[in-house]
This record gives structure tokens, sequence and C-alpha cells, in this order.
């Protein structure tokens, strides 16, 4: 027989393991002083505690321990569980792969646009714009895209259009809701398309994109830091302008005096 310190010793494991196991019903031990409540253990419990510490090494959770070693694991049965686990991990190592690369992507694409905001960051006034598009009402910023996508097709445009396309964000007249413009100067066949009116806008900050942000919101969140550095803030409403070259302009009323240099 052997003390808990003997056989944690043998097997490479620590006290406060072995007890943790034994709380949980992994390992119970072969005798138990009545007076001292010193634990002892046979011999052969040694082989448990390393079958418990493998296991746990590739990742299974201690109920499906118990299960296992209760039941009797044979070699055929370990090997099927681990080729199983195999392929549950490879699974996860794939998918946290392409998640891994796609934070890169915006990292990359947050650095550039960053970059090309602070430099290109224009203020002047915008003219009013007479156009023809069409609207819908979103409750809430994450309906932004999709709506988006409804409102192009009803104008017949193409994710990159043949002619310039004003998208247009207003959640000013009703802060419940946000109103969505696509809008064109000449819309062709689209039946859904009414006049739009874009108004003069006094000062507004402007900057071209030559390329497509990942993500346009990482762009307006790069946009608004640019001018918060100035002591300026976006008031909205917010306009994107999406060109025939595949370039996007975001534009927005500005509010407070440009920071001296």
């Amino acid at each position: 027989m052997e003390t808990i310190g003997q056989l944690a010793q043998r097997t490479g494991t620590s006290r406060r393991m072995l007890r943790h196991w034994e709380a949980q019903g992994l390992l119970v031990p072969a005798a138990v002083d009545p007076w001292t409540k010193q634990r002892r253990y046979a011999s052969a419990q040694a082989g448990r505690v390393r079958a418990i510490a493998a296991l746990r090494e590739v990742g299974f959770g201690l109920d499906a321990i118990r299960d296992l070693l209760d039941q009797g694991l044979t070699e055929p049965r370990l090997l099927e569980l681990l080729r199983d686990r195999e392929s549950e991990l490879a699974a996860r190592i794939a998918q946290d792969s392409t998640a891994l690369e796609r934070v890169r992507a915006r990292l990359r694409s947050i650095e550039r646009d960053r970059s090309t905001i602070t430099h290109a960051l224009t203020l002047s006034a915008v003219p009013a714009v007479d156009l023809h598009g069409v609207t819908e009402v979103v409750a809430d910023e994450t309906e932004l895209p999709d709506a988006v996508g409804r409102l192009l097709a009803l104008l017949g445009v193409d994710e990159i259009p043949t002619a310039d396309v004003v998208l247009t964000f207003d959640g000013t007249t009703d802060e419940r809701v946000i109103t969505v413009a696509a809008a064109m100067q000449d819309v062709g066949p689209a039946p859904a398309a009414r006049p739009i009116s874009l108004p003069r806008i006094g000062q507004a900050a402007s900057v071209r994109l030559d390329e497509r942000p990942n993500s346009t919101a990482d762009a307006w969140v790069a946009l608004d830091a640019a001018l918060e550095a100035r002591g300026l803030y976006a008031r909205g409403p917010y306009r994107q302008i999406l060109h025939a070259d595949g370039g996007i302009t975001l534009v927005v009323a500005v509010s407070g005096a440009p920071a001296c240099p």
C-alpha cells in the first residue's frame, strides 16, 4: 500500500489533483485510516491515475473519463476515442485558423484605412444634390448591410456599380430607427425609385478610399478617431458613395472647431 504522497511521486501527479479526482469519484483510496484519515492506495491504482492523466491531457472531461474507466477501457475503445478526439481537434484548429486569418485581415485593413483617412481627410461644404433612389427603415445598425443589399437590388445595381451610387444613413430624425437610402443620378428601369434630395452640408468631413474596406464600420470608426484628433465629431446623417472604379467615399456632417496644428 502507498500513501498519497508516494502515489503522486510515482505517477508524476500532484496530491491536490489526486484529492480532486477522489472528490469527483474517479479515484477511491483502497483504505482510509479511521483515526488519522490518512489515505492508502494499492500499487495497481497507479495505472488508473496514469489513465486519468492521459485522457485529461487529450481533452476528455472528468465525467467522460469516469464512464470510460468504470466500463473498462480496452485498447480498441481507447483507439476509437483518440481518433474521434483527433478529428474534433483538427476541425477546431481549422476553424480557429480561419478565424485567425479573418482577424489578421481585418487588422491589416484597419491599419491601412486609418493611415489613409488620417492623411486624406478633408473638410469642406458639400452641395445639395437631387437623385433618384429607394429607401428602407431599419431598427438597428446590425440590419444595415442586409438593407443596403436589398436597396441595391431594387436599383438593379451590382456590388461594384457601373455608376456612382450614394448610400445615406439617417438616424437623426427619429432615434428609434435608421432610414437607409440608395440613390443615383440615373436609375434606369427601377420602378420603385423616387426623387431623393440630399441637402447641402455646410461643414462635412470627406475621405476617399481607393479600395473598399473589409468592414465599412471599421472605416467609420477610424474616421471618427481622426475627427476627434482635430477637435471635431460626426453628427450625421452619414453618406457613402460607391464608385464605379471600386473605391468608396465617406462623407459626414461635422461639428466643432478644428484643433490648431
